[in-house]
């Protein structure tokens, strides 16, 4: 039988209407076109609702900036959804920065219940920082009016904010910040992969710093996605993001041109399985190689075994391991995951209790 797979798109590849300072799309080369050709969206739509066994379907629409694609892109896209259906539920979520999402838009995502991450860096002299338009101006008022539209409009978001050195020390604040702004779904991505990647022990603590504004209050209410995994993973439930699974490989990615690649985080030549338009899907993402690579995830380094904190992290995401003095390929977020986790564990094992003992009392 088929497992159940993602096939997230970049409809719009590395195009974008930013220049943010800290994008790993800066230099490279975008395609000719905008969007991705009827033929592909098609056969994408088509193949991934048909050959994917799980009765409730994610679209996941990314970029560069998938709104540059047009409204008219997504209306076909979601015509085309409802006709190869087949009875099955489909949902939408689209990753924007906001800079050109107007009432037309939102009139969209409402009536096909899109949710909408939209990413912000925090207040705007953070924001403004690193995240400028192609001119060099900063975007955050834009953004915080596109959030605004949402929210009029009744539109589920979440906010997705990048954790970079300009930002790191100000946890607290961005938190407090995002709550104000109405944020309820909250992701926190450390900068990696070029020469500004942040620093572990400073990333361990902005996740302390968020968790101690956070729990008083907010638990319940709001949710951030590195404590609500790591709970999942300490009420002994499995985490479902990804890089905290002791294995990977069902979340893959097309490009704009009908490119399949293992990960959004491997898009080289190494990793590309195929191409849409000229071979099946399943026949695609089935292959030994790609089984091998989501295998090749629990090949720990020999610490990892007997951490403590192997259950919440499963070594990470295998992008982010490098190789240490000793030679060993480790997870450069290690020691910001020790650090967060002996912080939060204690207040886990009340949150836990609690939990339980209401679990009992409703019965």
């Amino acid at each position: 039988m088929q497992r159940p797979f993602y096939l997230m798109a970049k409809p719009s590849a590395a195009h974008c209407n930013m220049r943010c300072s800290y994008c790993f799309y800066v230099g490279k080369t975008a395609s000719n076109s905008l969007s991705m050709s009827d033929e592909v969206l098609e056969r994408y739509i088509a193949a991934y609702i048909a050959h994917n066994p799980q009765r409730e379907i994610s679209f996941i629409w990314q970029g560069g900036e998938p709104t540059l694609c047009g409204l008219e892109f997504f209306k076909k896209a979601v015509a085309l959804q409802q006709r190869y259906a087949g009875g099955k539920i489909i949902h939408n979520s689209l990753q924007t920065n906001g800079l050109i999402i107007n009432q037309a838009w939102c009139d969209f995502f409402k009536e096909h219940n899109f949710l909408i991450g939209v990413s912000i860096d925090g207040p705007q002299e953070l924001h403004d920082r690193c995240r400028l338009d192609r001119g060099g101006r900063g975007t955050f008022d834009k953004v915080v009016a596109a959030i605004a539209l949402l929210q009029r409009n009744g539109i589920e978001f979440n906010t997705l904010t990048v954790v970079h050195p300009h930002n790191v020390a100000y946890g607290a604040k961005i938190y407090q910040f995002l709550k104000e702004l109405g944020s309820t779904q909250l992701q926190f991505i450390p900068l990696t992969g070029i020469a500004t990647t942040v620093d572990a022990t400073a990333y361990g603590q902005f996740l302390i710093d968020i968790f101690d504004r956070w729990y008083p209050q907010d638990v319940g209410h709001i949710f951030v996605q590195h404590i609500e995994q790591w709970f999942m993973a300490y009420a002994g439930m499995q985490p479902s993001l990804c890089i905290f699974k002791p294995y990977c490989g069902d979340q893959m990615i097309i490009e704009q041109n009908g490119d399949i690649y293992s990960c959004d985080h491997f898009v080289d030549a190494t990793h590309r399985l195929g191409n849409l338009l000229h071979g099946d899907l399943l026949s695609i993402i089935n292959t030994p190689r790609q089984l091998q690579f989501g295998l090749g995830k629990a090949q720990l380094p020999d610490a990892c075994p007997a951490c403590p904190y192997l259950k919440f992290c499963h070594g990470g995401c295998p992008k982010h391991r490098t190789v240490d003095g000793s030679g060993t390929r480790i997870n450069q977020f290690c020691t910001a995951y020790r650090l967060a986790l002996d912080h939060m564990l204690p207040y886990f094992d009340v949150m836990y209790r609690r939990l339980t003992s209401a679990h009992e009392l409703a019965k």
